[in-house]
């Protein structure tokens, strides 16, 4: 599936990734305990490592629910399924 990630920490630490599929205005979402779940579900997703430990560093310095935004990305449904990554919105696109 072709997608729009983003990732925003919230007021509790939390870090959730957002997965919007391309051409859609919302998504899924799940939000991470511990920034290094976070940040193997999108290397998972196909991320570069850089670009992941960049982004999760700008991610520190921002105020809560501030979005960051990954480049477009083909994201196998099997890897989406095994994240739980499974809204129906995507099925109904």
């Amino acid at each position: 599936m072709r997608a729009q990630v983003f990732i925003h920490h919230t007021e509790g630490g939390c870090v959730e990734v957002s997965v919007v599929k391309q051409g859609l205005s919302s998504g899924a979402g799940h939000k991470y305990n511990a920034v290094g779940e976070a940040k193997a579900v999108l290397l998972a997703f196909g991320f570069d490592a850089g670009l992941v430990d960049h982004q999760l560093g700008v991610l520190a310095e921002t105020a809560p629910c501030v979005l960051l935004r990954f480049p477009v990305v083909d994201i196998a449904d099997d890897v989406l399924r095994s994240f739980g990554f499974t809204a129906a919105i995507f099925q109904a696109a």
